[in-house]
């Protein structure tokens, strides 16, 4: 029971993760289900879905399908859409019903790339993780199966972790791209928004991978490891942080040493109530970062909510993996301002905290929207002089 959940939504999980990865490619996607986690992915955690021509469908199992076994039906119905559509990979994407049943899609997927001759994947998610970890799985396959190592280009970057349960519609990660051709880098791919299978071809072509997520730096970790990539974790949000940023970007890629930006050696002792910042870890590192250099504030406490990540942890961070964990962390007494999705604003139970809205499209979806924040250089600052309030 201590999964159970009062007051929120569940959180975006890993089919969903893993159909974001394969969202901009010409696929012929399917979910392995009876239509609910399907229409829980394309209405609720994927903001790019309405008017797009994404190749994501859903299997259509039914019940009679699950108690037999029926994996022809589903190969089958793969076929026939690859005769129609041609694409340049198939996948099958695992839900609850598939996990329960013992559905073997990599076998399955195997099987497909025999009879079709077209690239294919089976991932077996089961909907008990959460997005990123999807979304890491998929990516590995994918690089598997297209990437090979490659000598490395001058100032060439790839930006890893960018998804729509992250960026809603990728606006800052556009925005740090741009930036990042306004210093003289190129960047080979955004991964994974706003990328072509050619693009993915070539990531070994880095100098450095930029890691802006937790998905991200499991990335840019499997990657150093396969392709020899050096990588920085952490996203400049800030002005001044922008800069330094920036010189540490320039210091990875000139000693080919791998760091992550932003985690402090120690957390200043203070016996006055401090900030808590509640969400996705490397975004939460990214705000304790601006705050500190912008702002001057040094109590702060990131609460992770899909894992925590020892190596990206400053002291005090905490992994709130259950409703009951980050109520608790809310009302104990430690924190005058808390920065999280809006909806985690119900968890809390006094009043004199201030609450600072700052919206993930994997806890409120599109009902959070008009909380999304731009985080990137100055659009911090400006966006948080605006909700400061008394602090």
């Amino acid at each position: 029971m201590a999964k159970l959940s009062l007051w929120l939504p569940p959180f975006s999980p890993d089919y969903s993760g893993a159909a974001a990865v394969l969202f901009d490619l010409k696929t012929v996607t399917a979910m392995h289900d009876g239509s609910g986690c399907t229409g829980n992915y394309t209405g609720y955690d994927e903001p790019r879905w309405y008017g797009s021509k994404s190749g994501i469908y859903c299997s259509g199992l039914r019940e009679i399908d699950a108690v037999l076994g029926n994996d022809e039906k589903l190969i089958q119905k793969m076929c026939y859409a690859a005769e129609d559509i041609k694409p340049e990979l198939l996948a099958l994407i695992g839900s609850p019903v598939p996990m329960v049943i013992g559905s073997d899609l990599s076998g399955i997927a195997k099987d497909l790339e025999s009879r079709t001759g077209i690239p294919s994947i089976g991932l077996d998610t089961t909907g008990t993780a959460y997005y990123d970890k999807g979304a890491f799985w998929t990516a590995c396959q994918l690089l598997d199966k297209f990437a090979k190592p490659m000598e490395a280009e001058d100032r060439r970057v790839n930006i890893l972790g960018v998804l729509p349960m992250d960026f809603y519609k990728g606006e800052d990660p556009a925005l740090l791209k741009k930036r990042l051709e306004q210093e003289g880098y190129r960047v080979g791919i955004t991964f994974a928004m706003d990328y072509t299978l050619e693009q993915l071809k070539h990531v070994g072509k880095a100098q450095v991978n930029i890691a802006v997520s937790r998905f991200g730096y499991l990335m840019a970790v499997y990657m150093e490891k396969k392709y020899g990539i050096p990588y920085l974790c952490g996203f400049p949000a800030g002005k001044k942080t922008e800069k330094i940023w920036l010189a540490e970007l320039e210091k990875v890629r000139e000693e080919k040493r791998s760091a992550v930006f932003g985690i402090r050696d120690r957390k200043k002792e203070s016996a006055e109530a401090g900030i808590l910042i509640i969400g996705e870890q490397v975004m939460g590192n990214a705000i304790r970062t601006a705050l500190g250099t912008e702002f001057g504030i040094e109590n702060i406490t990131v609460g992770c909510l899909y894992g925590k990540e020892e190596e990206l942890s400053g002291p005090g961070d905490c992994d709130l993996t259950d409703e009951r964990m980050i109520k608790e962390e809310m009302n104990s007494g430690n924190y005058v301002c808390i920065i999280a999705d809006p909806f985690l604003q119900c968890l809390k139970r006094n009043d004199e905290i201030i609450f600072i809205p700052c919206s993930q499209y994997a806890v409120s979806s599109k009902l959070g929207v008009g909380d999304q924040v731009l985080l990137l250089g100055d659009r911090f600052n400006q966006w948080y002089e605006k909700k400061r309030g008394g602090i």
